[in-house]
């Protein structure tokens, strides 16, 4: 993993008045400002990420990041080998509606159906934007601009934010959907929609796309089971009777609100009924308290009987309160009436054994410790950063068939501060921990670098960007203390880390080593001034597919030196003997050759002199 360290400039703080009630010298070191790490230093709080099944097929998969910074982006990074990423692509910086709190959540789809996949995200005042790979084997190319943006007006208002959305065929018509609840930014639009696409998208051509809105469930409309003070927060579609077209379950921030919405046609779709069932149309999961599954939930088939659950772990109101550790399974019977939903089909496991009080976040599933029993794994703060609740067999519905672990702490050694007092050679340390939370975890059985063990990708929030250190000696000839505060880079601020599982018990936290596009280097040509011939020399951080390329003053391409050739890590040369694509010399003047790997490219200038 690539670390880097610096020392900032910081303001010069007085210390007050030392026993001897001499005031404290404070020395601040002026070292040169750092320069800004704009992807690193951006994702230091990913709120979501996905994992990509090899879009591009050039057989790596990839991982997806939201970026909070810099207007908000989203990232994609290429698995280049064991415990190995390269970013590959990023967004457009979202300087409407981006940044602060938008994109919360990231997903890979292919909303039209024709085989190219897309990179799915939401932003405040922009809607929901499709990137379309552009169809190229190993290209990486995502475009520059959305392939489709839904929007106003299908989207009552696409100001607001979705902390949670699926693609999928809800209703078995073999044309997928995407279902997204919709927190708007007025509770009038609040709504739920399942939207289909219509036609076929191209990669950085918006003027074709088009969708269809096979639902749109408003908030007033929902009043009815008790919506109307909720604000949407999740739709998992799951097959909850294991035959026909898959239900969805609806989940509001009010009270941990649930209701179902049942298919009943291609393209169309019902809510519970209130005629027959009049008690039973909606349940109120957190009881009198105001919970919530603040990042939406999973779907999976815990014991394989072809009937899938829904999990939803609790993020309770107030914090600590009875719903603390709770994780509700929403489940039906053989037999059991989708148009209503009450107590028996919801399941309550705890995992206060592990958690204490501790509030939860995401939730994945998967195998980690390979012994055959499928396993819920729920996130939440340091200490109980990811916590398992596994599954023994028998019924499901009985909590004793379930049993608690923690899986991994989190980190105990990165630090927000270090204060360190040395009285007269008497050392005192004070560390204060760094204390992230792990947010929207990926976890579905998933070995994303290929060797063999499940891997959970842990996106973290609220991690600190630097570690502040304290100083503080004695001075005994002076009668005082000197102070000396510094900052450096946090080591861990990369993010997301990886939890594998290395062995039949146990597992590990793991940093990636990420390869950025400045780890690329195009370097000057020599000799320049040249002529007739000059080499350009190159070095890669891995082996690596390259174009290099020479362009006239205007842009213009004058010829391809290398054209997408797989050249090894370190560095390489070409000579350019002056002449163009088509053979003819080119004239004296000011020429730019650049390095293009990728959706990246570097520039260097050099002069042809006759």
């Amino acid at each position: 993993m690539k670390r880097l360290v610096t020392i900032c400039i910081l303001f010069v703080v007085v210390v007050g008045f030392a026993s001897a009630q001499m005031p404290s010298l404070t020395r601040v070191f002026n070292y040169p400002p750092a320069k800004v790490d704009t992807i690193l230093g951006g994702l230091t709080s990913i709120r979501g990420a996905a994992v990509g099944n090899d879009i591009d097929n050039d057989g790596k998969k990839e991982i997806a990041v939201t970026n909070y910074n810099y207007s908000g982006r989203v990232h994609i990074f290429e698995v280049v080998g064991n415990d190995s990423l390269q970013l590959v692509w990023s967004s457009p910086q979202l300087a409407t509606g981006g940044g602060g709190s938008t994109p919360r959540y990231v997903l890979f789809g292919d909303l039209d159906n024709d085989g190219k996949g897309e990179i799915i995200f939401q932003s405040n005042a922009v809607g929901v934007q499709f990137f379309e790979w552009d169809g190229v084997n190993g290209s990486d190319n995502y475009g520059t601009q959305a392939s489709a943006v839904l929007g106003t007006p299908l989207l009552a208002n696409a100001g607001g934010n979705s902390e949670y959305f699926q693609i999928t065929d809800v209703d078995g018509d073999n044309t997928p959907e995407l279902l997204i609840a919709y927190n708007a930014s007025t509770n009038a639009t609040d709504k739920y929609y399942i939207v289909s696409a219509l036609g076929d998208w191209s990669t950085n051509d918006p003027g074709f796309s088009s969708f269809n809105v096979e639902y749109a469930g408003t908030r007033t409309e929902l009043g009815r089971w008790g919506l109307s003070a909720g604000s949407p927060v999740a739709m998992l579609p799951a097959n909850l009777d294991g035959t026909g077209a898959k239900e969805v379950i609806l989940h509001n921030w009010n009270l941990k609100n649930v209701t179902t919405l049942r298919t009943t046609a291609v393209d169309t779709y019902a809510l519970t009924d209130t005629t027959n069932y009049p008690t039973a149309v909606n349940y109120l999961l957190g009881g009198a308290n105001d919970d919530v599954a603040l990042f939406g939930g999973m779907t999976t088939d815990i014991d394989g009987d072809g009937r899938e659950e829904v999990y939803l772990p609790t993020y309770p109101t107030p914090a600590g309160g009875p719903g603390a550790g709770k994780v509700h399974m929403i489940h039906y019977a053989p037999g059991s009436i989708l148009a209503k939903i009450d107590s028996s089909n919801v399941v309550t496991l705890n995992t206060n054994s592990v958690t204490g009080t501790g509030d939860g976040f995401g939730i994945g599933y998967g195998d980690m410790d390979r012994d055959g029993k499928k396993e819920v794994y729920v996130s939440s703060g340091y200490g109980a950063s990811v916590v398992s609740l596994e599954f023994q067999g028998g019924d499901k519905t009985d909590p004793s068939n379930w049993t608690t672990s923690l899986l991994y702490a989190g980190e105990a050694d990165v630090y927000e501060a270090l204060k360190i007092t040395d009285s007269l050679g008497v050392i005192d340390t004070v560390k204060t921990i760094n204390k992230p939370f792990a947010s929207k975890i990926v976890a579905a059985n998933t070995d994303i670098d290929g060797d063999g063990f499940e891997d959970i990708i842990l996106p973290f929030q609220a991690i600190n960007d630097s570690t502040t250190i304290t100083r503080i000696t004695w001075n005994s000839g002076g009668s005082k203390w000197d102070t000396v505060i510094t900052k450096v880079l946090n080591p861990k601020r990369w993010n997301p880390r990886v939890l594998e599982g290395t062995a039949s018990t146990g597992v590990e936290a793991k940093d990636w080593t990420v390869i950025l596009p400045e780890q690329y280097v195009l370097e000057q040509n020599y000799p320049n001034p040249f002529n007739p011939t000059t080499t350009i020399a190159f070095v890669l951080p891995i082996r690596n597919r390259v174009t290099v390329k020479i362009f006239d003053a205007l842009g213009r391409e004058v010829r391809t030196l290398i054209q997408n050739e797989e050249y090894p890590a370190g560095r390489s040369t070409v000579v350019w003997n002056g002449r163009s694509n088509a053979g003819q010399q080119v004239s004296s003047g000011t020429y730019f050759y650049s390095l293009i790997h990728g959706n990246f490219s570097k520039t260097q200038k050099m002069v042809l002199l006759k």
